[in-house]
């Protein structure tokens, strides 16, 4: 059904024959199943509300449009608009975005880059049916001064994988570099209580490795060290690195409030006994909230979340991805690691290969995926820290 303006109007022979055999081109276009959505669109040159001489039903269907006036559902549902510019100095991507209110205030003055550039080339965002649908619009533009009409010969594409895809990896990006700042801060702002931190965390510590057995002294000069390595191969600073070096220690701290008999229990723990056990996280947690140091406040999210678990079947609070601050997510991998290739009270100890192996299987379920990889990475360090401090 043909609702635009130019066909029924007061304008050339020439424009409407080469309007109607654009229209039959792009209808056979779409009548072949093209991927590509074609439109036409058109304005004047002294301004007003763009119209669509011709608007696929594919076009109305994607976009949940049950109105024939299309040029304004797609105003009233756009979310922004993104160019993308190459810039040679610095080499690189200049990505611009408008959202609604500048799309809004700028209108005219896109079309007139438009109609100057001779084209369009552009990404839009829009509310389709309660989601998001971005669409990608490569359109040629052809000014008549006889007529005094601009049309827009365009093809859009559903680019909406790609930019979800992209939003992800933004956000993503944006959560490493905040998890980086994040430490990198804490670090700074306390630095000058490194000092008084070191003897608070000795003291802590003595406290707690009182309560436990023998091979703890090497397991934790183990697990320091690997998560060193794992910090460090995901880029945190020297700082940053410190602190976690010196937190992961008391991860376990809470295990001084759970009986001998369950920690040294040879065999299988009952259900009773293993939710015991899992107490020990809070406890810690407990137990280092009342230090003031930075140093003590990242021992403390370790403490607390170095069970948790990427697909959310941890504890004690069933975090899930991201959820987990990133320390304990370092903690939780080389953790499991270290406690498979040790020898326990109720197992022997794994080799080094079988661990490895594990840590890889659990990849995704236990263990942020991204970690995983640097950590396989960084097996030639991982076993040279494990030769020269045996499990025991």
């Amino acid at each position: 059904m043909y609702d635009g303006k130019i066909l029924s109007g007061p304008y050339s022979s020439g424009l409407k024959e080469s309007l109607l055999s654009s229209i039959a081109h792009f209808k056979a276009l779409e009548g072949a199943g093209s991927p590509i959505i074609p439109y036409i669109a058109a304005w004047l040159p002294e301004g007003g509300d763009i119209w669509y001489e011709y608007a696929g039903t594919r076009l109305r269907e994607l976009l949940g449009f049950r109105t024939t006036e299309v040029a304004g559902a797609l105003r009233d549902n756009i979310l922004s608009r993104c160019l993308y510019r190459i810039q040679e100095k610095p080499p690189g991507i200049d990505k611009i975005i408008r959202d609604k209110e500048q799309i809004t205030r700028l209108r005219k003055v896109m079309r007139r880059v438009a109609e100057r550039g001779g084209g369009i080339d552009a990404v839009y965002k829009f509310s389709a049916n309660g989601r998001p649908l971005w669409l990608k619009d490569l359109a040629r533009i052809e000014i008549h001064d006889r007529d005094r009409i601009v049309l827009s010969y365009g093809t859009l594409i559903d680019v909406t994988k790609e930019m979800q895809l992209e939003e992800t990896l933004f956000e993503v990006q944006h959560e490493l570099e905040f998890h980086k700042v994040n430490l990198e801060s804490l670090v700074e702002e306390r630095s000058r209580e490194l000092s008084r931190a070191h003897l608070d965390v000795l003291a802590r510590l003595t406290q707690a490795t009182a309560f436990r057995d023998g091979s703890t002294g090497a397991h934790i000069k183990r697990l320091s060290r690997y998560c060193a390595v794992l910090g460090d191969s995901f880029g945190l600073s020297k700082r940053a690195l410190e602190i976690i070096f010196h937190a992961v220690p008391m991860h376990d701290v809470g295990k001084i409030g759970i009986a001998d008999a369950i920690l040294q229990k040879q065999g299988p723990l009952s259900h009773d006994e293993f939710e015991i056990i899992k107490t020990h996280c809070r406890v810690g947690s407990d137990l280092l909230s009342k230090g003031k140091s930075t140093l003590l406040k990242v021992a403390q999210s370790i403490a607390l979340n170095h069970h948790e678990r990427w697909d959310g079947s941890g504890y004690p609070q069933g975090l899930a991805s991201r959820q987990i601050p990133l320390a304990s997510r370092i903690t939780s991998i080389c953790d499991v690691f270290d406690a498979l290739a040790s020898e326990r009270p109720y197992k022997k100890a794994w080799s080094f290969e079988e661990a490895v192996e594990e840590v890889w299987d659990l990849r995704g379920k236990y263990f942020d995926p991204d970690l995983v990889d640097l950590f396989m990475k960084n097996i030639p360090r991982i076993r040279r820290i494990y030769r020269e401090t045996p499990a025991g």
